[in-house]
């Protein structure tokens, strides 16, 4: 238990060194001294949006994560939960990995049961209701972008959000159900690979195409659709807002798309083998370490760009350059740094030989029904 805390200690000393470097950058209202003036957000300011960021525009109901002219009350409701059900997620995540895991008797079955939360409580709304609202993100006729930052523009809504949700699913699935519940046997292992290759190939061509294009200015991400109906404010003053934002999401998404490949992997063998060769512990730790990443990059980007943009606070809150969210997103994934050498040992037996793969399991499979539950659980 000592050690957990002591680990803990050692976190909150890297990251307030992470936030307190670039403390400088943080800048006011006028992000990189466009004209016209730029926010946070990447929207274009006007009287409107200054008036929505204090709240006083009564036809715009202010949502958790985003102030569109969500004037259709089912849409925010949906929005707000899934931002609450987020939260909540994270939060116990974050506990899981401070917290001592199954190898400490007397922590095993509070792990397992908070867990079971997670598994349970949270994680079948977000393979439909997250999947319902990127859905509605696309598609809503949003009519004045200019009441709103509209740094959840559709394109990145595409090209990005669509293979983070499948990722995400991935992580639930291999995690906490595969080959542990009688719902999900070993068969299911054949479509969670091919999700995981549709997930790869979504991004390489679509998303590659949506965020390389607008990072590069070589085009708009747009498929050719004309301005006035697919950019935010139906003009270019804001683009070069996206110019740094969809750099920062190739990256992101391109690792995105490498995680996709260690669950490929993983299916792979469980497909052929089940938990013979690799062990139910390797591949839950992998899926947690996956699912606190992608949880604390989303987090992270909306806590760095959106407390001025979103909620009115202070000018100062107003990033200069969407790089300066860099320090806030370690923050967020920083649990994941504690296990980078386990992590690099882990992916170097998947995709290895399944010989690498048996060996590297072979002290874990006491593991492969966690303490505190039955094979009838």
């Amino acid at each position: 238990m000592q050690l957990h805390f002591a680990m803990f200690g050692r976190m909150a000393a890297l990251l307030l060194a992470g936030l307190a470097a670039p403390a400088h950058c943080w800048s006011r209202l006028n992000v990189g001294g466009k004209t016209p003036p730029i926010t946070c957000g990447g929207a274009v300011l006007t009287e409107q949006i200054k008036k929505n960021m204090r709240g006083e525009n009564p036809d715009v109901p202010v949502s958790i994560i985003a102030r569109y002219p969500l004037l259709d009350p089912f849409v925010k409701y949906l929005s707000d939960f899934h931002v609450y059900c987020a939260l909540l997620l994270m939060f116990i995540v974050y506990l899981q990995f401070i917290l001592p895991k199954g190898t400490v008797k007397s922590w095993a079955k509070f792990h397992v049961y908070l867990g079971r939360i997670v598994s349970f409580g949270l994680a079948p709304h977000y393979a439909f209701l997250g999947l319902l609202l990127n859905y509605y993100a696309i598609v809503l006729d949003v009519k004045d972008w200019k009441l709103a930052p509209p740094a959840s523009d559709w394109r990145l809504q595409v090209s990005y959000i669509i293979p983070f949700a499948l990722n995400t699913i991935l992580a639930f699935a291999t995690g906490f159900f595969l080959c542990k519940y009688s719902f999900m046997p070993q068969s299911m292992a054949t479509p969670l690979k091919y999700l995981a290759l549709f997930s790869m190939s979504f991004w390489f061509t679509i998303g590659v195409y949506q965020t390389g294009s607008q990072a590069t200015g070589l085009g708009l991400g747009t498929f050719g659709l004309p301005v006035s109906t697919s950019v935010p404010g139906g003009t270019l003053d804001g683009q070069d807002f996206f110019t740094p934002v969809n750099l920062i999401v190739f990256f992101v998404g391109t690792m995105q798309a490498g995680q996709d490949y260690i669950f490929y992997r993983i299916l792979c063998v469980v497909e052929k083998s089940g938990l013979k060769d690799i062990s139910w512990k390797d591949m839950h730790k992998y899926a947690m370490i996956d699912l606190c990443y992608q949880g604390g990059v989303i987090l992270s980007l909306f806590v760095a760009f959106f407390p001025f943009c979103l909620f009115g606070l202070p000018e100062w809150t107003c990033l200069e350059s969407p790089f300066y969210a860099a320090p806030v997103i370690m923050l967020g994934i920083s649990p994941v740094f504690f296990h980078v050498a386990w992590l690099a040992k882990f992916i170097k037996a998947v995709c290895g030989p399944v010989e690498a793969i048996a060996a590297f399991s072979k002290p874990t499979h006491k593991w492969d029904v966690p303490f505190g539950t039955t094979k009838a659980d």
